[in-house]
């Protein structure tokens, strides 16, 4: 989403990381940083204290929360498919099914599988080994 107060937003990332982030301790805030809103720093301001620090140009993505939405929505239309289908879950299949095309354009994700996997029992990569080198 962009910061310019115009757009709207397209997913929004709640999900829980670890036991000491909940949903309700993060901070919606647009994919890049137009200075707009938060304080002289924009964002950055709420996560740094002090004023000492430079403005920050941020572009952030979170492709690992991308496949998490997309694998609920897989298993969202699974049920209600076999509970004889739903088109509203199938109009939110078909976004998702838009929504990992682009997520395999992502550069890599930590969560992601080795570069070359090709079974669900393959280990999550660890440094660069999910690295692609795409631009998203």
């Amino acid at each position: 989403t962009p910061g310019d107060g115009t757009s709207h937003a397209a997913l929004i990332n709640t999900f829980q990381r670890g036991p000491q982030e909940s949903v309700f301790e993060t901070v919606t805030q647009p994919t890049w940083e137009a200075f707009k809103w938060g304080g002289p720093n924009g964002y950055l301001d709420i996560f740094q204290k002090g004023s000492s620090f430079a403005r920050q140009w941020k572009y952030t993505a979170a492709p690992d929360a991308d496949a998490r939405a997309i694998q609920a929505v897989y298993w969202a239309k699974t049920w209600a498919d076999e509970q004889g289908g739903s088109p509203s879950v199938d109009s939110i299949a078909k976004k998702a099914g838009k929504l990992g095309d682009f997520a395999r354009y992502s550069l890599f994700d930590k969560y992601f599988k080795k570069i070359g996997c090709t079974s669900p029992s393959c280990p999550t990569a660890s440094d660069y080994t999910s690295a692609h080198y795409l631009i998203s």
